[in-house]
Formats: C-alpha cells, structure tokens, sequence
C-alpha cells in the first residue's frame, strides 16, 4: 500500500523523518526524489554503501539506474521506469553491479510516498542481496539440462560450456571459465572454455599435473582449491605466467571436480583479466558448481554405456530396432515424405547352418556397410531382427523407385564370408509415409506385411505396401465414435494375468487389462482402443472402470474370506497427472473397504519426461497413501534411468520385446543390467511376456526372480482366476 502523511507535515520534515528511518534499517535503503531528473538518491543508508561498495557521497545525486550494467536485463529496467513515471509501486529483482564490477542479483522493493492530497513526494526503495538464492537456482536449471542434453545426445563439452556461462554470469565482466577434464594419462584436457583465447587453450591443454603447474595442475594434483590471486608473483605459475600474461590473464582460482570416491575428474578454474581476491561467497558457488560437474562426467559415461548396450546390436556394432525406432519417430516429427524398408537376403538361414552364425552376422555387416554407401546423411539403418535390416530414409516420393533401385543392386557382387564368395538374393518391403500421417509401430507393420509379400517370390524381389488414408482416418474415427457409446454401455471387461515366481510358478500378484467386445466391431485390440481413449480424452473414464471392477473383485473375495493378492492397474499418463488422482484412488479403496497394499499403480517409464518433478510428488503420495508403484514397459525409452533412483517405485517390468530377443547376446546383457539395477535399487524386476521354456530358464540363470506370460497363463476373466486361486490355496 502506499504511504500517506498529512498535509500539515512540510516535505522537508518527512525527508527528514524517512533518513531517520533509513539510518535505522538494517538493509540496504534509499530516497529518491521525483522532482529530479531521472528520480536521483538524495539519501541511502550505510547498509547501501556496504552492499554497493559505493560510498554515500559517490552515490548521491546519481541516476537510481547506477546501479544496472551490460548484462542488466533491458526490459526490466524499461519496466521500473514506466512504473516509476506512473507512480506505482514495485517489486522486482535485477542483476546490479557493484562499484567493483562484481554483479549481484537485487531484490528490489520501490515504495512512493504520497501527502494527503495525493501528490508524490518520495519514492524509498529496499534493496536485498538475493545472489545465493538465484545462484542456487541457476545451478538446478543447468543442471536438469545438462541431464535432458546427455538424454539427447548432446556432446558433453558442449553441456559443460553452459556450467562455464553460468559460473561467468556470477563474476565481474571479462571473468572466462574453463573446465578441463582428467584422462588415464593425468593429463589435463581443455573441456569447455569458449571465452578463453584459443590460443591459450591450444598450450594449456594436456599439460600434466603436478605441483607448482599453475592453478589447476596443482590443485588437481592435491585434490583441493588453489586460489592465485595475481599469476605474475604468485610461484605456482613460474613456468606458465608468460603465456597467461601475453593473454590478459592476471588471477586464477582452480577448484577440484571429485567423486564421492576422492578421485579426480578434473578442474573447474576462473581466470580474471586482473589481480583479484576471491570473497566466500565466491568460493562457495565454484565448490557448488564441482560436484555437478563429476555427476554429469560420470552420467555421461554411464549413459553412453547404456546407450551402447541398449541401442547397438552386440554381434554386428550395428544399430538396433530400439534405436531405430525411436530414430524414426523424430523422423516422422519433421513432417516430410519418406519411407521405410525392410530388406532380408533369402539365405541367410542356409548361410548359418553352413558357415555358422558369425558369418550370418559378417553378412549383414557387409550389407549394411553397402547400404550405407547409397544412404544420404540423416538415413537411419539398423538390424530389425537377426537377418533383417531396416532402413528409414525421408525422401520426396518421386525420389523412391531410384532409391530401391539402388537398394537392390548392392547384391551385384558377391560377399567375403571366410575364404568364399556368396552371391546371395535380396527381398524388400517398402511403405511410403508422409510426415504425422501414420504412427512408427504402423509403418514397421507394414513393411513388415510388404516384405512377406517379397518372400513369395524367388530370386530378388521388392514389394510396396501403399496405405489408403482416409480409410484410416474413417477407422479411426468409427472406433472413437462407439468408444463413447460402448463406456457408456459399460461394454468393456478386466481380466487379470497372473505375475509369478519363477522358481516355483507360485501367483503372487496380478495385472489388470482392459477387454472390449464390441457387439458391431467384435474384438477390438487393446492397443488400438487405448488409444483412441487417450487421443479422445475418455482414457481417464477407461482407467476408472478398471480400477471399479478390479476393487469389486477384491471385495468379493474378502467377503467370502479368500486370499487377497495385490492387482496392479495400468494409469494413464493424462489420469497420473490429474489433480484429484491420489485423492480419488483413496476414496475409491476407503469406499470397497480394501486396504491400499493390494493395489499397484503401473506406470510407463516415459512419465519422467513429462514432467518429473509433479511425477515424483505424486509417487510419493501415493506410496505415503499406501499404494505400491510399478514402472512398465522398462528398457524402452532411455531416459529412465536419469530418474528411475529418485522415484519411490518398488517393481520395475521389463519390456517384453527384450524377452522375446532374449537369446540374443546383446538383449541379454540388457535384460541382465536391467535385473542388477533393480537388485541394487531394491526394486523387484518382473520380465513381460514369457512364451518359452528356453527363456523361462534364461531368466532364471541371470537371476530374475519374477514374470509373465503365456508360458504360465494367459489373461482370464476373474470367475476363471477364482478357480485358479482355490486350487493355489489348497
């Protein structure tokens, strides 16, 4: 509110009484007067000399914009200024600069002070010092990016450069930052230092540490700071202060990245173009800025091995169908016309049985090798299946035919397996796209259909699959359309599928899955109607229905005093996010009297990437709540294990597509790194889509307690599950 004083009271005497005030204030204060040009001090308090470095003579009769430097934000000092010329009152916060160049982040509070009348007589203004708090958030944002742009793919030097700008934005003017990462061969290795003088990096890198090896080389030598506030007296830069002077760098302060082991992962240093003395503040934010450094370094490289192990296939190097499809859906993204292909050389089989799966895999190496030859730059090709290759390539639709051309004549000659040459037969499916036209999964189907048309034929054959579409856009919308009706029919079922021990085959818990039998559409896949729920916004509704029948179940069994064991329920990304969601599900088990244990929530592993923050304080409701949460599908985006230790989830599954692959050297690994991670977060893993006794028994050997599938049994309806249970119990 603004502050009145009567009219009898003279403008010198409230002057008068508001230094009085100030001299009181134990932050910073000041008076400007609106009758001055540009509203200059005619008063501030010691508090404002000390948090300015400005004495009160040198500040008085100044523009109250002294204060604003080359990095101030314009448009908030264009904002203070016109509510200023207004008269109103404000509160904001802006990068200052002290008299010393050091800049601080002010919290600013700009009060008018009015007589009686109405006439503006004074503005005073509080100012605060707020440069730890924003520093603090200045490190979470670089931080959640610098993880974001790991996820990515982003070079790690180039994520680094943003801890140099941060740390520089803290510092006076021309401060450079640079961080130097340790190799095997102690060694130094410039990182990120874009404000150096290349040609002072071009010397400094690689240096060895050691003592007395300038600021960084001794303190990653001694694993501890090392300030030099002025490098051309200072001993530890005797044999480097030459190159450091001849570049305008007078002071350093080198601080050690280290593990929690104490291991040395590098240096993070500050150069200054004179003399200068670090405060503690100072020394404080470079310390805080080390440990993110070593965490980033080593989720970099933690990364870069799960990437490599999830997105390589082992036995070729090649890139595999995890990788490809998440390639080809930033592919779709862009909107262009393209197309995707299978390609299989017909003996690849016979190939195998004579020369040995090796040479199987030497095949498909030297054929991708020559597809990549006739590839453009931004063409994605990787191994589909053991003898299947893929290739995703945007090209306008004309450009095609010329393309498989291409494609097929990579047979003409023959291929090195041993000491022979083959000559071998290719097979192709093609199915054109245009842009968001049609989804990944859809596309792969139908090359998959169009190449199992190409093996009907002999000897080399390319088939095309064409997609009509609006007579999907026509199924699409017939489905939406009797999803409505069918809700509101109540025409979908829950059946349950057993989750089992799989030493003993034991049934200790369940999933739910919906089922829609449609009396116009019969069977509809709940692939396909999932969603349709999700696009049409009814997918809440959906889970609702689950989540009531699956909880009626329960109350049945308990009131003829059978076992209850804990169902999980598939959310919606849409319904985790709703802000009624926890409270609603507690209602709903309050409501069947079933205690919270004996239900889980599944949720898929891409629920961090909407947004994580909201997602892991909804987890932690849930599990305070009672509930237990489980993340589905794990393994197929990689993303998951940035966050998966922060979240408090006690199951992870393991994406089915990784069992059906199992015995294959490279999934194996995968699924075997999946089950340790999950051992050593103490989460239960469960494998998804167990089928065979060969798969059943490889699970067993790498130590996965816990699955799936058809193997055990199918999903049922619950009448067929009670019987089941009966019997367990007996």
């Amino acid at each position: 509110m603004e502050t009145k004083f009567p009219r009898e009271l003279s403008k010198g005497l409230i002057f008068d009484w508001l230094c009085r005030l100030g001299d009181q204030y134990q932050t910073s204060f000041v008076v400007c007067d609106p009758h001055y040009k540009n509203n200059q001090l005619v008063y501030v308090n010691d508090k404002f000399s000390q948090l300015s470095g400005y004495s009160r003579e040198e500040s008085l009769g100044k523009d109250c914009r002294f204060l604003q430097g080359i990095d101030t934000n314009e448009f908030a000092s264009n904002d203070i200024k016109q509510q200023l010329a207004k008269g109103t009152p404000i509160h904001t916060e802006l990068l200052n600069y002290r008299k010393d160049g050091t800049p601080f982040w002010n919290e600013l509070v700009i009060q008018p002070i009015r007589d009686d009348q109405g006439t503006l007589l004074y503005y005073i203004g509080h100012q605060i010092d707020v440069t730890r708090r924003k520093q603090t958030e200045a490190l979470f944002d670089v931080q959640q990016e610098i993880y974001q742009g790991i996820e990515k793919g982003y070079a790690l030097n180039v994520l680094l450069q943003k801890v140099c700008d941060v740390a520089e934005s803290f510092f006076q003017q021309q401060t450079k930052c640079a961080i130097q990462l340790l190799n095997t061969n102690d060694r130094l290795l410039i990182t990120a230092a874009r404000s150096l003088p290349e040609s002072y990096n071009k010397v400094v890198h690689g240096i060895k540490i050691g003592l007395n090896v300038g600021s960084c080389g001794t303190s990653a030598f001694l694993k501890k700071p090392v300030i030099v506030t002025n490098i051309e007296t200072d001993p530890l830069w005797v044999d480097y202060k030459q190159n450091a002077l001849a570049h305008g760098l007078r002071a350093c302060w080198s601080i050690p990245i280290l593990t929690q082991e104490n291991k040395v992962v590098g240096t993070i240093a500050t150069y200054f173009t004179k003399p200068n003395k670090p405060r503690e503040v100072d020394i404080e934010f470079m310390q805080r800025l080390a440990p993110l450094i070593s965490l980033a370094v080593k989720y970099s490289d933690h990364q870069e091995e799960v990437l490599q192990l999830a997105y390589i296939d082992a036995d070729t190097g090649i890139p595999n169908r995890h990788y490809f499809i998440n390639e080809l859906k930033d592919l779709l993204a862009e909107g262009e016309p393209g197309f995707v292909a299978m390609i299989e050389s017909s003996e690849f089989a016979h190939i195998g049985d004579v020369y040995g799966r090796a040479a199987g895999d030497d095949l498909i190496k030297q054929m991708s090798n020559r597809m990549q030859r006739i590839c453009k730059l931004g063409d994605v090709i990787a191994r589909f299946a053991s003898p299947t290759l893929v290739i995703a390539s945007l090209i306008p639709s004309t450009e095609i035919e010329r393309f498989t051309n291409d494609m097929m004549s990579i047979v003409n000659d023959p291929f090195l397996l041993g000491e022979d040459e083959v000559f071998v037969t290719m097979k192709i499916g093609v199915t054109p796209f245009h842009g968001k036209s049609i989804d990944s999964e859809e596309l792969i189907r139908f090359a998959d259909t169009a190449i199992s048309d190409a093996k009907k034929r002999a000897g080399n054959a390319l088939s095309f699959f064409t997609v009509d579409q609006d007579e999907e856009t026509k199924r699409k919308l017939s489905i939406a359309n009797h999803l409505t009706h069918a809700l509101q029919k109540n025409e979908f079922d829950v059946h349950v599928q057993p989750k089992v021990d799989l030493q003993t085959g034991k049934i200790f818990s369940f999933e739910a899955l919906s089922r829609w039998s449609s009396p116009e559409l019969g069977q509809v896949p709940p692939d396909v109607f999932i969603q349709a729920a999700e696009n049409s916004g009814r997918i809440r509704t959906l889970d609702q229905i689950t989540l009531v029948k699956v909880l009626k179940w329960l109350q049945k069994r308990k009131k003829l005093g059978k076992q209850l064991l804990p169902v999980a329920i598939n959310i919606s990304t849409d319904h985790f996010f709703h802000p009624h969601f926890v409270a609603d599900l507690r209602k709903a088990v309050k409501d069947y009297d079933i205690e919270a244990k004996y239900l889980r929530i599944e949720i898929t592993e891409s629920i961090g990437l909407v947004d994580f923050e909201l997602a892991k304080t909804i987890f932690e409701q849930l599990k305070l709540a009672g509930f237990e949460s489980s993340i589905d599908d794990f393994g197929m985006g990689f993303s998951s294990l940035s966050y998966l230790q922060q979240l408090p989830v006690s199951e992870i599954k393991i994406d089915r597509s990784f069992i059906s692959n199992i015995d294959s050297g490279g999934t194996l690994a995968i699924v075997r790194t999946i089950v340790q991670l999950a051992t050593n977060l103490h989460m239960e893993s469960i494998a998804e889509g167990i089928e065979t006794a060969e798969q059943l028994s490889i699970l067993r050997a790498i130590g996965c307690k816990c699955g799936q599938g058809f193997y055990f049994y199918k999903p049922m309806p619950f009448d067929e599950m009670d019987k089941i249970l009966d019997k367990q119990e007996q």
